[in-house]
């Protein structure tokens, strides 16, 4: 593929973004517990910074390098550690997607924000961050040339 914002098309990402919906839509609502807050911070643990450098590459218009594919997993590691520890960032992610959620049903009914549970120990998902590099750097062999990332992303050769 390696066309700007492929990388969302990719089968794991489709999984991520399934388990995402279908838990936030339907499972949060039918069981509401321990293991549906789990899994809702795994698959957006997973697909942030994927979801991250599709949107910068469509923007761009071409393929990101090295250095937006650590930018996106930093900001994501960072930023969901931060949600689930600094009450005034959590409480800021709170409105911002309830703001969004509310936008997005074109400004109608009552705006409320979401509601983040913000437990330490939803720390241990950071890991996942690791398959989301793997996954990136797999599907992105080459920079743009001229760009400043420019060189190879994934090193280690793939068999043919």
């Amino acid at each position: 593929m390696n066309q700007p914002g492929d990388l969302l098309l990719r089968p794991l990402a489709l999984i991520s973004v399934a388990v995402v919906l279908i838990n936030d839509h339907v499972l949060k609502d039918a069981f509401g517990n321990v293991l549906t807050g789990k899994l809702s911070d795994i698959a957006g643990v997973f697909l942030f910074p994927i979801l991250l450098l599709s949107v910068l590459e469509v923007a761009r218009r071409t393929l990101v390098g090295t250095g937006a594919i650590a930018w996106s997993v930093a900001v994501t590691g960072i930023g969901f550690a931060a949600v689930k520890l600094i009450p005034v960032v959590g409480d800021a992610y709170e409105y911002t997607i309830g703001f969004l959620r509310w936008a997005a049903r074109g400004f109608s009914g009552e705006f409320a924000p979401i509601l983040v549970y913000r437990d330490p120990s939803d720390l241990w998902v950071l890991p996942i961050l690791i398959a989301s590099y793997f996954v990136i750097t797999r599907n992105r062999t080459r920079a743009p040339e001229g760009a400043v990332e420019h060189g190879t992303v994934n090193p280690v050769p793939r068999p043919a």
